[in-house]
Order: C-alpha cells, then structure tokens, then sequence
C-alpha cells in the first residue's frame, strides 16, 4: 500500500511542476487528437464521436473537483479528446459531392481564385458550377482548372462567370504508399474535381461591383496586377507574394533558388513581415500622439496605438490571404497587444500556444501542411532561445550592431535547425548555407523591403506609390541576387529520401516532450527522438514502384531509380524520384527495364510460361496467370510499392492499404453519407 502511494505522490508531484506550461500542454494535446484521427485506418463512427466528446467533458468536470496536479493531466486528456472530436466533425462538416469518374465537356462556373500551378500554368478555382451532363447533387463545390494552350490567352477576373470545355477527373490520390496525399487536402478544401482545358475561356457574366462576397480577392487581384506592371519581372513576382499572398507572378527558378538558399520562408507573410508592420504602427502611431501635450496628459496613447496595430494587423490578414503562418502572426501580435491594452505581460510562448488552438480550431487540416509545422517550430524555437539568452547578462554589455549582428545569426540558425527536418520530410531537400543567406537576406527584408511596403501602401491613395514600389525593388534585387550567390555555392544543397510513415511525427512529440516538461524525465525524449533518426536513414526505398495507371513502373537497380518511359505521368515520375532522394529528369531516369520485370502493352499476351518475375499488363485483364499486375487490380489498388525480402521474393503494398478508408478516398462512405443527409437526418 505504501508501495502505490508513493508512486501516486511522486506522478501527482510530476504533473504539479508541469502547471507553468498548461496551455503549452494543452495546445499538443489538441494537436494530437487532430492527428490520431488523421492517423486512423478506418473512417470513425458516430459513437465514436460522442465517446470521445463525452470524454472531454468528463475529464473537464473531474479536472474541475480535483483542482491539482491530476488536474492538469485531465486538462490534457479533455484536449485529446477534444481535438479528435474536432476534427471528426470538421471532416464531415465539409461534405461536398466528388466527381467519381473522369468528364469532358462544358462547364461553367465562378471564378473565386487565381493561381500557377506545378507546371507554371494559370489555374482557376471555380465554384457554383454547371457541368454537362452531370446532376446538381453530384457536381463538386469547386475545382480547380489549369489553362494551356490558347486557354492562357484570357484570363478572366475574380468573380467573373465563366464558360470553358475542359477534362475533369477526380482527385488523385498518392503517387506511392504513404506519400503526399492531395485527396485529402482537396477534401478539406472542398475540392471535387480538377481538370485542364486547351480551348479558350469565354466570360459569360462579369463580375458585378461589390456584391458577390469576393471584394477582399478583387482587390488582392488589382493590387498584384498594379505591382506585376510598375516593377520588374524578377522582383514583381517576390513583391505581390509577400504583400497579397499571390504567387501568380512568381517564376520557378526564383522560388529555387529561394528554397536552396534557405530564404523560401521569407515568401510566407507570417511574424517577420506581421512584426515589422504592427511594430511600425505602433511607433509611429505613438510617436506622432507623443507631439501633442495634451494627448500624452489626458489620452492613454500607448493603448490607442496599441489599437491601431491590432486594426492594422487585422486588414493585412485579410489583404494577404489570411494563410496557416499569417493567422499565426496575426493571433501572437494581437495576443501581444492585448496584453499592452490590459497592462498585462506578454508571455510570447503563452501567446503561441493560444495562435496554435485557434488555428487548428479554424482548420484542424493544417496541422499537417508544412507550412504551419515550419511556422510553429521556428517561431517556438526562437522565442525559446532568445528568452534563455535575455538571462544571460553579459550579451547586454555588447554594443548594440554587434548584439544586432549575433542576433541575426542566431535567428537564421536557430530557424534553420528547427525547420529542416520539416523541410527534408516534405521536400527532400537541404540546405547548407542557409544561415549565411538569412543573415543577409532577413535584415533587408526587414528594414529596406517592409518598410517600403508600407510607405507604398500608405502613399498609394495619393499617386505616390512608386516611391514605395522603388525601395521595395531595391531590396527584393539584393535578396535574389544573395539567394543565387548562394544556390550557386558548390554543394549548396543536399537531397533527402522521403521519411518512413510517422517517423517525422514521432521526432516532433519528442521534440516537444523535451521542450515542454519540467523535470529530469525530459532527457528521455532523446530515446524516441533518435530512434526516429535512425529510422529515417536507413529505411529503405521500395525496389519496385508502379503506378495506378500501369504506365510508369520504376526499379532500383543499384542504388538508382530507373523508369521505364521518359515522357508521362509526369508529377508521379517527379514525386517518385524527389522522394528518393534524386530529383533528376523523368528523362534522364529513363532505361533499360531489369530482365526480371516483363512488361506487356495493350493487344500483346505475356509469356507462358512465366518467365519473368513480375509481368506488368498494361490492359484490362481477368485471367492473369502469372505473379503481377494488370489495369483492374492497379486502378483498385491505386498503385503498388514492392519490396525484395532476404529470400528474393516481392512484397507487395498498394497505396488503398496505405491510406485506409477514410472520406476523402472512398466512394462508398460519400454515397451512404450523401444518402444520410438526403434523409433528412443531421450530418
């Protein structure tokens, strides 16, 4: 008895200390019932769902009676359980139907977006749409079109209604088990179909002047236009990014050589361009006050610029296209000043901590974009670092350009370290002179870029904003010109394999773990967290990819991933060969297919007896006799990722064992869904 009473005081003493950060704690554990339904195989009930509620409010209640240490843990567990619920019901809260199979021929529909995609076309986001031949319960929310050919001869304005021809066809799932998988996010997105068109896009209706809903992206589209015609090429496209949010005018090779140099974040509006916007106005707003005596004796003027910086802040978040990172900034810098208005202490990690739930409660999806992983571990690991280095009181006796100048360094590495496994999970790639590149990039960014921004927007109503667009201009041509310095470095970059499932996961709950516990336990975050390492670099690629189409197959042969055609399926030969590790040509992977693999065309027969290992029918077939695919089981599989055991034998996952049941993949849970609400019945 004493045995177990020990152990009761010492966990209750445990989660005792762990009080200073229960918002902290509260803000993983919403993030990690979010991800423990992302993380699910099979799409969870509705009993599920009041479970997990019924737990949150239970573990709230009891956390209400306790009120000590194991208080603090049923906050947590109510968090758990609460971002599990949270997710489950945003999931089916934007239920929209999904194109089930592929479509030719007219549309209509509203254009509510305009952007470039992966292949540098101009690509609309359509709702309210029309579709031929297709009923009005089954058409999608929204799509998105890509335009080629003579279809980029025209490109319609926001809110304009518009008619075209085009080839839809559902969402694609991963290119491979366990990759990147843009089903769910079209789902989340309410996307249900995406399509090109070659043929012209005809305006039907034009936009009418502000009575649509769409005002905030006209005039994010008027603005980027305005700066796209009165700046350069090379550095318009930089300026309308970091300004509207708008990557329409951006060029690949700039977003490279950003990326090789580290500086892709400087294109994400989030703290350090929310910073520098809401600190201006806050000092300049305090500053002209300030001139008047009788303001600073009968006026609370550091409250009312305090105000002006939230109000400020507010119409920049919604200018810019209000992203995961931008809502960050803008939650943490409102957060700040209200602590100014109620003459309260900012706790910057408190405040991070409050931007996290707020943002998973408006979007629980983002928590996987790396973006807003990027955002959150840089932000946290900064603030970390620059409160340790306050306590230390000989930094204060350094002249302030040399503490300005460590500070720089400190930033780009410590912003560096922490978004590089991110970068590596999501990106396969590495940078290595990114602190060099950051620690001259950032402080022009800072004081040259935004502030002229600024002074274009302030003089904008006048005619004066070519002042503003001119200063803009010279500091985004020093940030490019650094950035192609140092992408050009020998050996600037290095290319990582794409992670095993959860391993990247498991390293930030043991990053966490170690940041955020009090007491010696938190060493034992350095367990998972090098495990997880470990994992990551020697978990093995798949010796045998094939597609769910049946066109493109790739076999390592010696360490190198070989393609069997040069031309087609294109984003899965990328996606394949960017998760190796080389991200070089379709057409320079290309060669010669293994003696083993007998691949078989449309109107050929395969070999019998087998003589190869794997036979690959690139046909619809029923009576496959030897050990392979045809396009029946592909296209039902969705694609297949084999491994050699030590024996020689293939083993064999296909991409549906991958990603589960889930909503957003399966055409069975929509249509008993879709047939619940047409019930009646509350979704």
């Amino acid at each position: 008895m004493r045995h177990w009473s020990w152990i009761w005081a010492a966990g209750e003493a445990a989660l005792q200390a762990q009080a200073q950060n229960l918002m902290h704690w509260t803000a993983v554990g919403f993030g990690l019932g979010i991800a423990a339904y992302f993380g699910m195989f099979h799409e969870p009930g509705a009993l599920v769902f009041l479970a997990s509620s019924l737990v949150a409010g239970l573990s709230v209640s009891l956390a209400v009676r306790f009120r000590d240490g194991i208080a603090r843990f049923l906050i947590v567990i109510a968090a758990v359980a609460a971002g599990f619920a949270w997710c489950q019901y945003r999931a089916h809260a934007v239920f929209g139907p999904v194109l089930s199979d592929r479509f030719y021929g007219a549309v209509q529909g509203r254009v509510i977006g305009i952007d470039r995609s992966l292949s540098e076309r101009p690509r609309l986001t359509l709702d309210e749409l029309v579709l031929e031949t297709v009923s009005r319960q089954a058409t999608p929310r929204r799509i998105r079109v890509a335009l080629h050919g003579m279809a980029q001869e025209h490109i319609p304005q926001i809110g304009d209604t518009v008619l075209l021809a085009a080839h839809l066809s559902p969402p694609p799932g991963p290119a491979e088990p366990y990759g990147y998988d843009f089903q769910r996010q079209a789902w989340f997105a309410q996307l249900g179909g995406v399509c090109y068109t070659r043929s012209p896009v005809t305006t039907w209706h034009v936009a009418p002047a502000d009575r649509d809903g769409l005002t905030v992206q006209k005039w994010r589209q008027k603005i980027g236009a305005h700066m796209a015609a009165h700046m350069p090429a090379r550095t318009a496209g930089v300026a309308v990014a970091i300004t509207v949010g708008d990557r329409m005018y951006l060029d690949r090779d700039v977003q490279q050589a950003l990326r090789a140099a580290n500086l892709s974040h400087l294109l994400a509006i989030s703290g350090l361009h929310m910073g520098v916007l809401t600190s201006l106005v806050f000092f300049l707003t305090r500053a002209l006050l300030s001139c008047l005596p009788y303001l600073i004796l009968n006026w609370p003027i550091k409250k009312i610029a305090a105000l002006m910086s939230m109000g400020a802040g507010a119409a920049y978040l919604m200018l810019s296209g209000a992203s995961v990172a931008t809502e960050r900034a803008y939650i943490m810098a409102f957060t700040i000043f209200a602590a100014v208005l109620l003459e309260r202490r900012a706790l910057t990690l408190q405040a991070l901590a409050i931007a996290a739930i707020l943002v998973l409660l408006l979007r629980p999806e983002a928590l996987l974009g790396p973006g807003s992983q990027m955002s959150f571990a840089a932000t946290g690991l900064l603030i970390i670092v620059f409160n340790a280095m306050n306590q230390l009181t000989w930094v204060s006796r350094w002249p302030g350009a040399v503490t300005y100048l460590i500070g720089s360094a400190v930033s780009a590495l410590v912003a560096g370290l922490a978004t590089a496994p991110i970068a590596a999970a999501h990106f396969n790639l590495l940078p290595h002179y990114g602190v060099l590149a950051n620690v001259i990039a950032v402080p022009i960014m800072g004081f040259v870029v935004m502030p002229s921004a600024i002074l274009a927007a302030a003089l904008a109503p006048f005619g004066g904003e070519a002042l503003g667009l001119w200063g803009m201009t010279l500091g985004l041509g020093a940030i490019l010109d650094v950035a192609s310095y140092v992408a050009d470095l020998p050996h600037s970059v290095s290319y990582i394999k794409a992670p095993p499932p959860r391993a990247l996961g498991i390293l930030a709950a043991s990053v966490l773990f170690g940041i955020l516990w009090r007491g010696r336990m938190r060493i034992l975050a350095v367990i998972p967290a090098f495990a997880a390492l470990v994992l990551w670099v020697n978990f093995p690629r798949p010796d045998v990819l094939i597609s769910g189409d049946g066109r493109l197959i790739g076999v390592m042969v010696q360490g190198a991933r070989v393609l069997n055609v040069a031309k087609g399926s294109g984003f899965v030969a990328r996606s394949w060969l960017e998760n190796d590790g080389r991200p070089i040509s379709q057409r320079a992977a290309h060669g010669d297919m293994p003696s083993w693999i007998e691949i078989v065309r449309k109107g050929s027969e395969p070999q019998y007896p087998c003589q190869a290992r794997l036979v690959v029918v690139q046909a619809w077939r029923s009576d496959l006799a030897c050990d392979g695919f045809d396009l029946g089981r592909l296209v039902t599989a969705g694609g297949v990722a084999g491994r050699f055991d030590r024996s020689g034998r293939l083993h064999w996952i296909t991409v549906r064992q991958a990603i589960g049941h889930r909503l957003w993949n399966s055409p069975e849970l929509r249509r008993a869904k879709g047939r619940y609400i047409a019930g009646g019945k509350a979704p």
